[in-house]
């Protein structure tokens, strides 16, 4: 059992797709947000019934963790910010740049409590962690099915290759844009932004399950105002009102980005696709600037 898209995206291409002599699942359905997932009985089941499952770590799949301490001891739960070669990255003040953050900040600091973690757990999101998770991933496949391990060694091999050189191909693509900062709709997007050296200006919630607080709003809303960013990316986990909200009456550009890339087919594929994706939709609203 993989947790989330991103992690089966992984688990998917290593363990060998529908040819898998696994039986491979992803507990959240695309379109459910981990921030606020409520276990269903068949999700119970599933992880009583797993040998091995995958997760980010317990202060993002927050739900999971009753459930996984009442597991069988020989029940492999695999925490991936645990993968050596893992780089973390701290909580950081949704809006950086702007002179208000401290107060905004301490308003919503209790926004960051529901994830029991000062780290960003976002890690997926940064293609090195991508590569780090599939050594892991490949060392428990392995240990589970030794007779297939040559298989997940190769199909590892050749995803790792897959994601450097899509790492050194968008590492190209949005070099122009860094200095072209951008708004997200909660700090999904840190792993990324820092390792391909974009530049983030402030979040409208630090917790996607809490409405944000007055005095943050009208710190995001002078950000835009003054036009200290080129878009604000909405997520399509969440209702997009707020937003709309925001932006009425600016000349801001509105984009949506999706970290979990839930409308992306399953396939070898699936996490290229979903750096892609995301590099893409970065290209398409930094570089039309108003």
């Amino acid at each position: 059992i993989s947790t989330i898209k991103p992690i089966q995206a992984l688990v998917y291409a290593i363990a060998g797709g529908a040819d898998s002599p696994l039986e491979l699942r992803q507990l959240l359905p695309d379109g459910a947000s981990p921030h606020h997932y409520a276990l269903k009985p068949s999700d119970s089941r599933a992880l009583e019934q797993a040998s091995l499952i995958f997760r980010i770590d317990s202060g993002l799949e927050v739900f999971l963790d009753k459930a996984l301490a009442g597991l069988p001891t020989t029940t492999n739960i695999v925490t991936l910010t645990l993968a050596p070669g893992i780089e973390a990255l701290p909580l950081r003040s949704p809006h950086q740049h702007d002179e208000d953050s401290h107060d905004a900040a301490s308003e919503d600091k209790h926004a960051s409590e529901p994830e029991a973690s000062s780290q960003d757990l976002h890690i997926w999101l940064n293609p090195r962690n991508a590569i780090a998770m599939s050594h892991t991933i490949t060392q428990a496949l392995s240990q589970l099915d030794p007779a297939h391990t040559a298989t997940y060694q190769t199909n590892a091999k050749q995803l790792i290759q897959s994601i450097e050189a899509t790492d050194a191909h968008i590492r190209q693509q949005l070099q122009p844009l860094r200095d072209q900062a951008y708004l997200s709709f909660h700090d999904a997007w840190q792993h990324f932004d820092h390792h391909y050296g974009l530049t983030f200006a402030g979040a409208v919630t630090l917790d996607p399950a809490r409405q944000p607080g007055a005095k943050h709003v009208q710190a995001i809303r002078q950000i835009i105002q003054q036009k200290q960013a080129v878009c604000l990316f909405q997520e399509p986990q969440f209702p997009p009102a707020l937003i709309q909200t925001l932006v009425e009456g600016s000349s801001i550009k509105v984009g949506e980005l999706d970290p979990l890339g839930m409308a992306i087919p399953l396939d070898q594929k699936t996490y290229i696709h979903l750096l892609t994706n995301a590099a893409d939709t970065f290209v398409q609203c930094l570089a039309s600037r108003n």
